[in-house]
């Protein structure tokens, strides 16, 4: 993962003296935040050496200034610019005015950019030959215009440009890993698809979770999957799982269980049977892709699907045959004929799981 590379880099003493970081997933930039700020104004006179400026009240001038700035009894200062307008994306062509879609005077261009040209030529040059005592930092919080000329010079200068988006599938659990062994715990690797799949990939709220597992598991040293799932809440789809873990070994009365479970928590019956329906769908699929020689590895890339799905759905796929699969979907159809007909959708889907449950 690029930005632990970077973490590490910055905590060795290696910090370059421009960075843009850009990108959805804020917790990850922070953590290259405040990184730096450990590294660079950790001491009892680092407030000297730190300015944290807002992009959209500042102008290029100021930022070149405070950039060019010695530090106070310090080696390196810090140059925060937050959210600059001169590096985010419009939607617009450049120079094109909105409205009329005609070319716009240089001075409305200025407008829109938030700077001219003098200024973004002052940044530039700055950009090509930094002063090596200033790390100066761009931290958009969302996307970047990467036609802008800024960008380009940060790209061709001595900076790094770090693009933090959300982590999906095996980098997530990755990173899960790699933070419950900061706390001091070994996570199973069930477990950190376990907690991907139910919890999203906001990672602010999977370090909140992590935390939690950590109280729980005490003074044992590895989190396991049963650990987990006494903890962590399962997701709508997770309780999809459940339901045909249980429809699988005909457990009639557990698969009405976990339905109850989806109704409680507020779960639209149309979306459930639709639910049902495509796990179904996906279990015909991954048979068919297991008897064709495929490896569990490729079943998840040709369905699109999370390891975790995957690895459930491959566990699950043993106890139907293709017959009573295509029966089970045939049930479901028309189940889901009868809901859109006037039916009660609720008894509806009762009768489903029931039926679904005592198929020989």
């Amino acid at each position: 993962m690029q930005e632990l590379s970077v973490i590490n880099s910055i905590k060795r003493g290696v910090i370059s003296p421009v960075y843009l970081l850009y990108g959805t997933e804020e917790y990850l930039q922070e953590m290259v935040i405040n990184a730096l700020k450990d590294a660079l104004v950790a001491s009892d006179i680092g407030s000297f050496n730190l300015d944290e400026l807002e992009g959209e009240e500042v102008t290029i001038d100021t930022i070149v200034d405070i950039a060019n700035t010695l530090p106070v009894f310090a080696e390196k200062r810090l140059v925060i610019v937050k959210n600059a307008p001169f590096l985010t994306s419009g939607n617009k062509k450049k120079g094109e005015d909105e409205e009329t879609g005609e070319q716009e005077s240089p001075r409305k261009q200025a407008a829109y950019t938030g700077i001219s040209e003098n200024q973004e030529k002052r940044l530039i040059q700055y950009l090509g030959d930094p002063l090596i005592s200033t790390c100066l930092v761009f931290w958009q919080k969302g996307s970047v215009n990467k036609n802008r000329k800024i960008y380009k010079a940060i790209v061709a200068g001595k900076g790094q440009v770090l693009a933090m988006n959300a982590l999906k599938g095996r980098e997530l659990n990755k990173w899960l890993i790699l933070e419950a062994k900061k706390m001091g715990k070994v996570l199973e690797a069930r477990a950190a698809e376990f907690i991907s799949f139910n919890c999203g990939n906001q990672l602010r709220d999977l370090h909140n979770e992590l935390e939690k597992l950590v109280l729980y598991s005490g003074e044992e040293k590895t989190i396991t999957l049963a650990m987990t799932e006494k903890v962590i809440t399962k997701s709508s789809e997770g309780n999809i799982f459940s339901l045909v873990d249980n429809l699988s070994q005909k457990k009639g009365e557990e698969a009405l269980k976990e339905l109850g479970n989806l109704l409680a928590i507020g779960e639209p019956p149309v979306r459930i049977i639709y639910m049902i329906a495509r796990q179904f769908r996906l279990l015909l699929l991954a048979k068919d892709l297991k008897m064709r020689g495929y490896y569990e590895k490729e079943i998840a890339a040709e369905l699109d699907l999370h390891p975790y799905v995957t690895s459930k759905i491959l566990r699950q796929i043993d106890k139907f045959s293709f017959i009573e699969l295509e029966r089970d979907l045939e049930l479901i159809w028309e189940s889901d004929l009868k809901m859109k007909s006037g039916f009660n959708q609720e008894l509806t889907l009762e009768n489903l799981v029931i039926a679904l449950s005592r198929l020989e």
